[in-house]
């Protein structure tokens, strides 16, 4: 198969591969079963397959919350969050931002995107235990 050592994961910006899958699991639906599976696979942009498996591991795992699965997507949308909130917040004001004010922002959120991510994570985390 093709997946076998499909490089999705990443590691500190490092691709990894990840471990081969070996085992099948398999049960019966109906026809129109099938087609609704489908319906919602395809809706999430994933192969049946792929979607049916990841189902299948978050109500094996109920302890491990959804947003753990896609960290570097949440990373880049906290990225995003940082940068609007860094360059919207001046514009409010009126001010304009200089080229080097611009590009000082993008680095900033490229160094500190990672960390508050971790730390949005770590709250959300916390707030969910009590």
């Amino acid at each position: 198969m093709t997946d076998d050592y499909e490089t999705s994961l990443f590691e500190k910006g490092k691709a990894k591969t990840r471990e081969r899958r070996t085992q099948t699991v398999s049960t019966k639906i109906t026809q129109e079963e099938e087609c609704e599976l489908q319906r919602v696979s395809s809706a999430e942009g994933k192969k049946m397959g792929e979607w049916v498996r990841e189902v299948l591991l978050r109500a094996a795992r109920p302890n491990v919350p959804a947003i753990s699965h896609e960290p570097v997507v949440l990373t880049e949308v906290v990225g995003i969050q940082l940068f609007l909130m860094n360059v919207l917040s001046p514009l409010t004001r009126g001010e304009r931002l200089s080229p080097e004010q611009y590009q000082n922002i993008i680095k900033g959120v490229q160094a500190h995107k990672g960390r508050t991510t971790q730390e949005l994570l770590a709250k959300r985390l916390n707030t969910e235990k009590e």
